[in-house]
């Protein structure tokens, strides 16, 4: 009941914003001047922001020399799974020290965030700060017990997530050398270890399970990482035909000893991992435009000691859809939904964004 609640308030939350913002941009319509040379103007600055509302891996174009943007986003992901055993480490989720055969789990992933974009020449500087809002629902068989006899559990936490900041170059213009020839833009990112890492939650003896369970969740990974990426953008009139690929570092840490209870870790290193997606933008007016993407992001397995932990590669694949709405030239409404096509992506991702030029 309580997360209901908690689901039904974010949503209320989130509808209110919506309203908010297209009541504004309705005041805003009626206040503008009618010459011809205005309105012309303001069609041109329309036509550029449709470009400037997706970040550059997903066939956005860079800002220009100290054009600032400050994005305020709202992220929803819903995993469920069957029939899981979850055994030992795992990436993100938790740490969980001995085995849970688990019937069901469902877990629902909320992330506010505040993006801050700033253009310099032809270079875009880009930090994202996160805040994790987590839920799970686990339904296990009791210890001891049949093995109709389940135990449904509920656990949520919440903190700041991990902090990412990127730098991309405009290498390549388009058609620079022949007509083919599409935008190259080059990133490089890290990201930081602010959230709560895995190493260091509370855990408690769990008599229904019989085993040792974390009794928070971590909000970050609890290791420094390193991305490096280029993105390939073509235009399509009226579409935006682009191709991201991008490989992350996970730097080895020793953790050793630490938690509560204490427990061993040893020397942890997570998987890196490669990611590539490919879609297009189609802009429909000066004010619309609709986006399609294909994602895969292949991790390799996280390492204890040196010794590749059983079950710890994933492969999320999934399919995007979404839609960028111009309510003035500063101010546009980005809104995305996410499907997942693997058992390691999310069922469902829900992204609305919300940036404002100055």
């Amino acid at each position: 009941m309580a997360r209901a609640k908690f689901c039904l308030k974010t949503w209320l939350i989130i509808l209110i914003v919506l309203s908010s913002v297209m009541v504004s941009g309705v005041l805003a319509k009626e206040n503008e001047t009618s010459t011809t040379e205005t309105v012309g103007e303001e069609r041109r600055e329309e036509k550029k922001a449709v470009t400037r509302a997706a970040p550059p891996e997903r066939g956005g174009a860079l800002l220009e020399n100290w054009r600032l943007v400050i994005e305020p986003s709202f992220e929803y992901n819903h995993f469920s799974a069957q029939n899981v055993s979850i055994s030992g480490f795992t990436i993100f989720e938790a740490i969980l020290i001995g085995q849970v055969a688990v019937e069901k789990v469902k877990r629902d992933i909320y992330i506010p965030a505040m993006t801050v974009r700033l253009g310099v020449m032809s270079s875009e500087l880009n930090v994202r700060i996160p805040y994790l809002l987590r839920q799970d629902k686990v339904i296990a068989p009791r210890s001891g017990g049949a093995t109709n006899d389940l135990v449904e559990k509920n656990y949520s936490d919440n903190d700041i997530g991990d902090i990412e900041a990127y730098y991309y170059y405009h290498l390549i213009r388009e058609g620079r050398w022949r007509p083919w020839v599409p935008d190259l833009i080059l990133r490089v990112g890290g990201k930081f270890p602010t959230g709560k890492d895995p190493y260091n939650l509370n855990r408690r003896f769990d008599p229904d399970f019989g085993t040792i369970v974390a009794t928070e969740f971590p909000t970050g990974t609890g290791h420094w990482g390193l991305s490096l990426g280029g993105t390939f953008i073509k235009s399509v009139d009226p579409a935006i035909v682009f191709l991201n690929a991008a490989y992350y570092f996970n730097f080895a840490r020793n953790v050793g000893v630490t938690g509560d209870p204490p427990q061993d870790f040893g020397t942890i290193d997570l998987g890196d991992s490669f990611e590539y997606n490919i879609g297009l933008i189609l802009a429909l007016q000066e004010k619309l435009s609709l986006n399609f993407s294909f994602n895969q992001r292949i991790t390799s397995k996280t390492t204890r000691n040196g010794v590749p932990l059983t079950d710890t590669s994933i492969n999320a694949i999934s399919f995007k859809i979404g839609t960028t709405y111009v309510i003035s030239p500063r101010f546009l409404l980005d809104f995305n939904v996410g499907i997942g096509l693997s058992d390691d992506a999310p069922d469902v991702s829900v992204l609305v964004r919300f940036p404002i030029t100055f």
